[in-house]
């Protein structure tokens, strides 16, 4: 996919995110995520919004089950969907363990948030989001980085390799 395809595809889905209710999104068709990553002391934050209907289907099917007609998700199921799916790792390569701090439906869209210990912040760190690219081959996963008052847009296919962030995002 083309640097300029990717861009207009970020552009369509940010239109769409702002401009639609949530009514609306349930008959998506575009396939995206939205994640937005932040540093903190100690460590960095990030909360993943996802269409339900997709986010189901993929976590069932990571889980080895069918996806429910409602599109509902098992929290604990999510945490092992997550943890296989976005990876952070540090500047020395390791990988950095993902905790929960919460999950919530807003009609046809989840939020799951999680957090990730480091000492360094963003600076080295490698981020890889492949979530829902097993269940669409279009599936674009936007990454939002904000660090020290700067942001930077990450995109991520189902080809994309990870990208290593520099300590200003």
């Amino acid at each position: 996919m083309t640097r300029s395809r990717l861009r207009r595809m970020l552009q369509l889905c940010v239109v769409a995110s702002v401009t639609l209710s949530p009514e609306a999104l349930e008959a998506h068709a575009i396939h995206t995520t939205l994640t937005v990553l932040t540093a903190a002391p100690g460590g960095l934050t990030f909360t993943v919004r996802s269409f339900a209907d997709d986010f189901s289907a993929s976590v069932a099917r990571h889980a080895g089950h069918a996806a429910p007609r409602d599109s509902s998700v098992r929290a604990d199921e999510v945490v092992r969907y997550v943890r296989a799916q976005f990876e952070l790792r540090d500047a020395g390569g390791r990988a950095l363990s993902l905790e929960s701090c919460g999950l919530r439906r807003e009609g046809g869209l989840y939020f799951a948030c999680f957090r990730a210990a480091t000492l360094g912040g963003l600076g080295g760190v490698r981020v890889h989001n492949r979530m829902l690219t097993e269940l669409h081959t279009d599936q674009v996963n936007i990454v939002q980085v904000d660090g020290r008052g700067a942001r930077r847009t990450l995109l991520f296919t189902r080809a994309s390799a990870p990208t290593v962030l520099s300590a200003g995002a």
